[in-house]
C-alpha cells in the first residue's frame, strides 16, 4: 500500500491480474491456430492452383440448385468468395418469405493470372529512363571499379 491506498506493492511487476510467467489462453489459441494454418509456398501455390482450375459445375446439383455448404468440397467452397441471405417476399400476394442466396464469386481470372506469373508464362515489364548524367555516372563508376581512374 502506497499512500495508504490498496494495490500492488512497490517493486512487484504489473501482472493484469495473471500469474507471473503465465500465457494468455488467448495468445495461446492463436498460436496453435498459426501452428494448424501454416502459410508455406506448397500452401500458397495449391490455392492458386484450386482457383485457376476451379469448375463453377461443381457446385451445382443435376436439378441447378447449388449444392448445400456441408456437401461441397473444400475446393468447391474456395470459389465462394462470399454470400449474402435476404429473406424476403418475392411473389407478391403468397404472403411466403423467401430465402435468397446472394453468391460472390471468386475471381478465377486473378488466380489465372498469378498462375501464369508462377510459370513464367507473363513477366511484368519494367522500362527505367536512363539520363545522360547517368550514364555518365556509370561510366565513372565502372572506371574507378577497374582502377582506371
Amino acid at each position: 500500500m502506497a499512500n495508504g491506498k490498496p494495490g500492488r506493492p512497490k517493486g512487484l511487476p504489473k501482472t493484469g491480474g495473471r500469474k507471473v510467467g503465465s500465457v494468455s489462453k488467448k495468445a495461446t489459441l492463436v498460436a496453435q491456430k498459426l501452428a494448424q494454418t501454416e502459410l508455406s509456398a506448397d500452401v500458397t501455390v495449391e490455392a492458386i492452383r484450386r482457383g485457376a482450375l476451379a469448375d463453377i459445375g461443381d457446385v451445382f446439383t443435376r436439378t441447378g440448385d447449388i449444392k448445400p455448404l456441408h456437401e461441397m468440397t473444400e475446393a468447391q467452397r474456395w470459389m465462394i468468395a462470399g454470400v449474402e441471405v435476404v429473406m424476403k417476399n418475392a411473389a407478391a400476394g403468397d404472403d411466403k418469405v423467401d430465402r435468397i442466396l446472394k453468391i460472390k464469386w471468386a475471381d478465377r481470372a486473378k488466380y489465372v493470372e498469378m498462375a501464369a506469373k508462377y510459370h513464367a508464362l507473363l513477366t511484368d515489364k519494367v522500362e527505367h529512363d536512363v539520363t545522360d548524367a547517368l550514364l555518365a555516372k556509370l561510366d565513372r563508376g565502372r572506371a574507378r571499379a577497374r582502377g582506371d581512374a
